[in-house]
């Protein structure tokens, strides 16, 4: 990273500090919050932030690697939470055993998807618009054969994470949940970032990102790291799926709202950087933490939306712009 990158992240992180102070205190002052109520929402609001910053990044992958927008990452969500639903209550696997399983075969669906799907297009030169299409009709397939097998009735099954609250310094109650979620996507996120940084495999992903043909010129298997790429983009999305399935709801209609929450993510984020999606989706769900609880639950994804359009109008680079350097 050179210098002037680093001094827009540092600029970027120090205004981020700034707004959230201006933020609590106006929480205290004008909505009769505590301090130990904002930590607490604060801390539930990064847990649903980080489910929301899995699904963006695996769109954030995708569109680096192949250039195109996987409309339907939100449904992988969906169909992830429903198969680790039937793992744990119909085949009575344990909820661990389950969430391994759920991974792999998002997984292996990953990159099948992207040889039915992109390969398929790619050989047909096709058009951006021809793309977009696909990808919207593999969502709503996705959807209506998840309401066909499992029905219109959401579903959950156990919490494997505890329901007896823990208490921290200063009165704060947290869930065991909320660690358990934030810490599982941490070190996933922590592996990709390795993954990403310093192994060969992370290398040609970058290569294929700045410059697909050079990277094939230059001996990388481009077509098997763009199937590399969308294979982990759905095992992320699987793992939110198995987490967000056993705290909410498992229903046909979370795969909308994780798609919408994670393109949100994106916007205020920075489209096509990875940390601008894992900033944009904390974002979101603080953002959403805070209205359902201060406002009305009825209002926060009206203030949520409205911060995306915000972010559209006066800041469409988002809070982080991927910078792409060629070498020659």
């Amino acid at each position: 990273m050179n210098d002037n990158k680093r001094s827009r992240y540092w600029i970027t992180a120090l205004i981020l500090i700034a707004v959230i102070a201006v933020l609590i205190a106006i929480f205290i002052l004008f909505f009769d919050l505590t301090w130990t109520n904002i930590a607490q929402l604060f801390i539930g609001g990064i847990s649903i932030g980080i489910l929301y910053a899995l699904p963006a990044l695996g769109i954030t992958l995708i569109w680096n690697a192949a250039g195109v927008f996987n409309f339907a990452n939100g449904d992988y969500v969906m169909i992830a939470a429903y198969v680790t639903y039937t793992c744990v209550s119909t085949l009575r696997l344990p909820f661990w055993v389950s969430l391994l399983v759920v991974m792999a075969l998002m997984f292996l669906f990953g990159i099948a998807m992207e040889k039915l799907v992109v390969n398929s297009l790619r050989k047909q030169n096709a058009v951006a618009q021809k793309s977009l299409i696909s990808f919207i009709a593999l969502a709503l397939t996705l959807r209506f054969g998840a309401r066909f097998i499992w029905g219109t009735i959401p579903l959950t099954y156990p919490n494997p994470f505890g329901s007896n609250p823990i208490t921290l310094p200063g009165g704060i109650v947290i869930m065991p949940h909320v660690f358990w979620i934030i810490g599982i996507c941490l070190v996933l996120m922590l592996t990709l970032l390795f993954l990403y940084r310093k192994t060969k495999v992370g290398i040609a992903m970058r290569a294929t990102t700045q410059n697909r043909t050079s990277a094939a010129l230059m001996g990388v298997k481009t077509n098997q790291i763009v199937s590399l790429v969308f294979g982990l983009s759905a095992l992320i999305a699987g793992l939110a799926g198995s987490l967000s399935g056993c705290i909410f709801y498992a229903s046909t209609e979370m795969g909308l709202s994780f798609g919408t929450k994670a393109f949100a993510a994106n916007i205020v984020g920075g489209f096509g950087s990875p940390v601008g999606a894992i900033v944009g989706g904390l974002i979101i769900g603080i953002v959403e933490t805070f209205s359902a609880t201060v406002v009305s639950s009825q209002m926060k994804d009206i203030i949520t939306y409205s911060l995306l359009i915000f972010f559209l109008l006066f800041r469409p680079k988002g809070l982080f712009k991927l910078d792409i350097v060629e070498k020659v």
